[in-house]
């Protein structure tokens, strides 16, 4: 009997753990969220199954645009993107995407802490590629 006590009080231990690192991963905690500052991002690479995620805050009602960007020679190479942007309840309050591989999402804010999630893919498939790279231009 006891060796099934062990074995159970493992598999919850790893249960937990599991469970723990897997709500972290999709952002789960605020705190772990890279901030989406004013002015152009860091080159990232499109991926369905690990959008990125950004999180953004303000402290008054504020327009804010977004916009993406391929890196040079590449737009129109039928990337898709695709951005949607969550509320501090995880309502979607605005989207945007596009199969030209440029965004524009534009949306009149109330204070707040927000979440953006950027997704897509190239048609090759590929992650080495130049066509799957993009920035984002962000004003507010």
């Amino acid at each position: 009997m006891k060796v099934k006590a062990v074995v159970y009080a493992i598999a919850v231990a790893l249960s937990t753990t599991v469970s723990t690192s897997v709500v972290a991963s999709f952002g789960g905690g605020s705190d772990t969220l890279p901030k989406l500052e004013r002015g152009i991002s860091t080159t990232q690479i499109l991926s369905l199954k690990d959008p990125k995620r950004y999180e953004i805050e303000f402290d008054r009602p504020t327009m804010l645009r977004v916009s993406s960007e391929q890196l040079p020679g590449t737009a129109g190479t039928g990337s898709f993107i695709s951005a949607t942007l969550y509320d501090t309840s995880g309502r979607s309050v605005a989207e945007s995407s596009s199969y030209q591989g440029e965004l524009y999402l534009s949306r009149q804010l109330e204070p707040g802490v927000y979440r953006l999630e950027v997704s897509g893919w190239t048609p090759s498939g590929k992650s080495d590629g130049l066509s799957n790279r993009y920035e984002l231009h962000v004003d507010y």
